[in-house]
């Protein structure tokens, strides 16, 4: 089973999905979005990135999705019109001083018996550290988990669940890690090609030996709030 594949069993196991209305918060290329609609949800990719949502509209429609520009901390939808929205990955790119607001905004936009899935990167693994030199989110990630915390204890949200996965992600070589980081946040290009030496090194060498190249775990923690 692949993480997305966790990811969204994950929420099936909490919202039958056939015509379920999904918001995906900082959909990137789309993947995910494709992944819950091929499961039979009505799915909408919200993204701040223009380069990413070219890749979305560039892809083949699986099910139900569209595609809008927008950013968490003011999503451009009106009160309570999806039964879940889904954070993945994206909640330590908002600013540190809109994380709340982000998820404030993932509240508003859901009905009141709807959940939100957050899944976060933790700030450890291999895959963390091969990412490290050039984009330390050791503190973004840890301010992302401690806006979650500081929405569950002040009573706006409520944790109903919350679980850890480790996700596999296999490259077949450096320049494949470069097309993914730099696809994340363009501005990792300059800082890409200063640590190309180290980066190559460790991926070398921290990298699990598997069919299709080197093989290295990210673990993720999933709130599920409401």
């Amino acid at each position: 089973m692949s993480i997305l594949d966790e990811f969204s069993a994950a929420i099936a196991a909490r919202l039958p999905m056939a015509g379920a209305r999904i918001l995906d918060v900082g959909c990137g290329d789309g993947t995910f979005v494709r992944e819950l609609a091929r499961a039979g949800a009505e799915v909408t990719g919200v993204e701040c990135s223009e380069a990413q949502l070219a890749l979305c509209h560039a892809a083949p429609r699986v099910g139900v999705e569209r595609y809008l520009y927008g950013v968490g901390q003011a999503l451009p939808f009106e009160d309570a019109v999806f039964d879940a929205t889904v954070l993945r990955a994206s909640l330590h790119h908002v600013p540190a001083g809109s994380m709340e607001q982000a998820l404030r905004e993932a509240r508003r936009v859901t009905r009141p018996a709807g959940e939100l899935f957050v899944f976060e990167p933790l700030a450890s693994g291999n895959h963390f550290e091969l990412i490290r030199p050039v984009d330390d989110e050791t503190v973004v990630r840890a301010q992302a988990q401690d806006a979650i915390d500081r929405a569950v204890a002040a009573g706006w949200l409520s944790r109903r669940h919350r679980e850890s996965f480790t996700a596999e992600i296999v490259y077949g070589s450096l320049d494949d890690v470069r097309r993914r980081v730099v696809a994340i946040d363009a501005t990792r290009v300059a800082a890409f090609a200063a640590a190309e030496a180290q980066l190559q090194r460790t991926f070398d060498s921290s990298g699990v030996a598997c069919d299709g190249g080197r093989r290295f775990s990210q673990p993720y923690r999933l709130d599920v709030l409401r």
